[in-house]
């Protein structure tokens, strides 16, 4: 159906153009018919006009006079030879500029008419395009949610009917457990990375505020404590002064919250992470570094995808692949820019500037 779609609108995208030159072509030519059409009428006037002095010798006394009224484009003048007769070169002018005009309009009004069915039609396709584009990314987050959704339920599931098994040692329950809670964790960090996804096209976010850094910076590394101890992971936090930039408080702790994250789950443990706050001359600069396995340089612009999560690398505890996509999103929402810096087993770096607030500058 949507290729079908696409090749309706490309045959009436066609017929339009076709309809738009056939147009320009057909008033342009019969512009040119009328103008020889006038051309010829000048010339039969002057054979009429020499036919009436040969047979009425009378009118060649003053035949500007008599005939002036039915030829007034006609110029008479006497020669040695006798009279002779010539169209007005200044109503011959007059028909050819007055064609030329003609002409022009039609093919200018012609050329304008032309690009606004290639502007409608470029309209066109384009929403086409973005049609089939939506419905793609549509398909592709329903099938990467219901996939991530299926993962973790299908082990609660097999966790659950293990769990009621008789004679389980009280060793494997405690093991399953764990593993239970931690599909739990995964579930709900996938329903807040999606419902975070989706909010811009939902809700209003608001007007944006004044935020404290240092004090957000610290609160989302307090939050995520119990997690790096559980990983083995260590987070510390350095800045040099205040920090201030416009933006919304939960995009923000959102963007530092999935990067700790991925620095906790997808490391080998233990990992340190640091998180440095610096002035860069109008801007914040926010610096996560972990001395982790590192993301390879051809992977760098992939990793901000939307479902991207690094296939060939998937680690049991992986996200749905939209935690980096959600960190660039809520970067650029407040005005900022996120770069990478990593390679191969030498740890990872990002790179998050935001525009300082009220002349903060260092």
């Amino acid at each position: 159906m949507k290729k079908n779609r696409g090749v309706i609108y490309m045959v009436l995208v066609a017929l339009l153009l076709t309809m738009g030159v056939w147009w320009v072509y057909f008033l342009t030519t019969e512009t040119d018919a009328h103008a020889q059409f006038e051309r010829q009428k000048f010339a039969n006037d002057r054979l009429h006009a020499l036919f009436l002095l040969q047979s009425k010798p009378s009118m060649n006394v003053e035949p500007g006079s008599v005939m002036s009224q039915s030829f007034p484009h006609l110029i008479f003048t006497r020669t040695a030879k006798g009279m002779e007769v010539t169209v007005d070169p200044a109503i011959m002018k007059a028909t050819e500029d007055k064609a030329r005009s003609t002409r022009n309009m039609f093919i200018y009004e012609g050329l304008f008419f032309l690009s606004l069915l290639v502007a409608g039609s470029t309209i066109l396709i384009l929403s086409w395009r973005s049609e089939a584009r939506f419905v793609q990314a549509r398909e592709l987050f329903l099938a990467g949610a219901t996939h991530e959704f299926k993962t973790p339920l299908a082990s609660l599931r097999l966790y659950t009917e293990t769990l009621s098994r008789a004679g389980l040692r009280d060793t494997d329950k405690s093991r399953i457990q764990q593993r239970m809670v931690e599909d739990i964790q995964r579930l709900e960090s996938l329903v807040d990375e999606i419902l975070a996804m989706s909010a811009d096209d939902t809700f209003s976010p608001g007007p944006r505020v004044s935020l404290d850094l240092v004090k957000l910076c610290q609160g989302v590394i307090n939050d995520l404590q119990g997690v790096a101890e559980d990983n083995g992971a260590k987070i510390s936090l350095q800045y040099e002064d205040t920090h201030h930039c416009m933006g919304h408080e939960v995009a923000f702790s959102l963007a530092l919250r999935n990067l700790l994250v991925n620095s906790i789950r997808h490391n080998d443990h233990p990992v340190n992470i640091e998180v440095l706050l610096n002035h860069r001359g109008n801007w914040n600069l926010l610096t996560v570094k972990d001395n982790g396995r590192g993301i390879p340089k051809r992977l760098h612009d992939k990793v901000f995808e939307c479902f991207y999560s690094g296939n060939n690398d998937r680690r049991p505890d992986g996200g749905a692949g939209v935690g980096l996509y959600l960190v660039r999103r809520n970067v650029k929402n407040m005005g900022g820019k996120i770069k990478i810096d990593s390679s191969q087993d030498t740890g990872c770096t990002f790179y998050v500037m935001l525009p300082a607030h009220q002349g903060e500058s260092g």
